[in-house]
């Protein structure tokens, strides 16, 4: 019963050990239009949805199983780019609590007056990654 979402896909590095493939962009600020964020989570659900609806009939998937899915009760915001840069992560969390959703929020501290902008999340975690010492 859990979602996975994108607000932002930029980051503000390039990491080697990225699993991500380096492909999106990178950022220091925002520099995009804005989507509004009750349409994103509304889109996101209705998305999620589709996507499980299409697992009917697939080996294992019992309907029992299938009805609890099309309900998310969680979204996590860890896929890919750093989130707490987009302009309304404040607006976009409440909008996933508004639909009962709870918020656990991936980031690399990089944008640490965000950090302390943010309204309360389910909850938070801070991937603080460091270069090899080189010698």
């Amino acid at each position: 019963q859990c979602m996975e979402a994108s607000p932002n896909i930029a980051c503000a590095n390039k990491c080697l050990f990225c699993w991500r493939l380096n492909t999106n962009p990178t950022m220091k600020e925002w520099k995009w239009d804005l989507d509004d964020p009750e349409k994103l989570v509304s889109d996101l659900i209705d998305q999620h949805k589709l996507l499980i609806k299409g697992s009917s009939g697939m080996s294992g998937v019992t309907p029992e199983g299938l009805e609890e899915a099309m309900q998310p009760k969680h979204c996590a915001l860890s896929l890919v780019g750093e989130h707490i840069a987009y302009p309304k992560i404040n607006e976009f969390v409440h909008h996933l609590h508004k639909h009962g959703l709870s918020s656990f929020l991936v980031n690399n501290g990089q944008f640490p007056e965000a950090i302390d902008k943010l309204d309360p999340v389910t909850q938070l975690y801070l991937s603080v990654d460091s270069p090899t010492r080189a010698k």
